[in-house]
């Protein structure tokens, strides 16, 4: 597959220094984009998220032309006209970092619900609110998750009230109230903010109790859009809102 980094498009595999802060400890941030066949998905607002995270840490970055970049990208990797994840990396290995873009084949599970594990773990820290590179944890409460049979894991705080999940924001239906877990320690998420754009959302502390009293649970993801959640810890059932989803569905994924 060819990817893009240091200036260059690249056949092959992709090569850090084992010295540098991105091999040895996962210093960096990513994006995980959709590219629909047509167009890069809500592009500004994922460059947005991870320049500001970039600018916070005040890591010094090579600014590249993206627009120019992914469509060639794509084009090289035969994805033009298909749907595609994009991802851009930008793994700190100098003093100033450089970014990473790769492309891949994806294809959209359109009529997947979601079944959530309770992750038993908890990591709770402020870096949750950037996309970094150092994603073990998530990353093995995922297979976790998984390997037991489930699609994704649910996680939570050190008082039990709900974060969101290893790849995806939260929202709850109550009746008429949609509500999303309100958390300094979750990443803001695109998808949630489009959500906001066509259905009114409060955002409220959510502990298992108030869960257990919801009708409907969803996931939102950049690259899902918004999908049902059908059972959470195989304790808590909800019912499919397809309708909801579709509306949600067709903004996130530009359909």
């Amino acid at each position: 597959m060819i990817h893009y980094y240091k200036n260059k498009y690249r056949d092959g595999d992709i090569c850090l220094s084992p010295t540098s802060p991105a091999f040895r400890f996962g210093t960096g941030f990513f994006e995980t984009l959709l590219y629909n066949g047509r167009q890069v998905c809500h592009f500004d607002r994922h460059s947005a998220r991870i320049h500001s995270s970039l600018d916070y840490f005040c890591i010094p970055y090579e600014p590249v032309s993206f627009e120019e970049i992914i469509p060639l990208l794509l084009e090289k990797n035969g994805l033009t006209g298909r749907t595609a994840r994009v991802n851009i990396f930008y793994p700190v290995a100098g003093s100033t970092t450089t970014p990473l873009v790769t492309v891949a084949p994806y294809e959209w599970a359109q009529n997947k619900t979601y079944r959530l594990a309770y992750c038993p773990d908890q990591h709770i820290s402020s870096l949750n609110n950037h996309k970094t590179m150092a994603y073990m944890f998530f990353n093995l409460a995922h297979a976790r998750a998984i390997a037991e049979g489930y699609d994704d894991a649910l996680l939570t705080d050190l008082n039990g009230r709900v974060l969101e999940t290893t790849t995806a924001a939260l929202l709850f239906r109550g009746g008429n109230r949609f509500i999303a877990p309100a958390t300094a320690y979750k990443l803001p998420s695109i998808a949630l903010d489009l959500v906001k754009e066509v259905l009114q959302v409060e955002e409220e502390s959510v502990s298992f109790d108030k869960m257990a009293d919801m009708n409907h649970a969803y996931v939102l993801n950049s690259l899902v859009g918004m999908r049902p959640v059908t059972s959470i810890g195989g304790e808590i059932d909800f019912e499919p809102d397809e309708d909801s989803c579709l509306k949600v569905t067709n903004l996130i994924l530009g359909a």
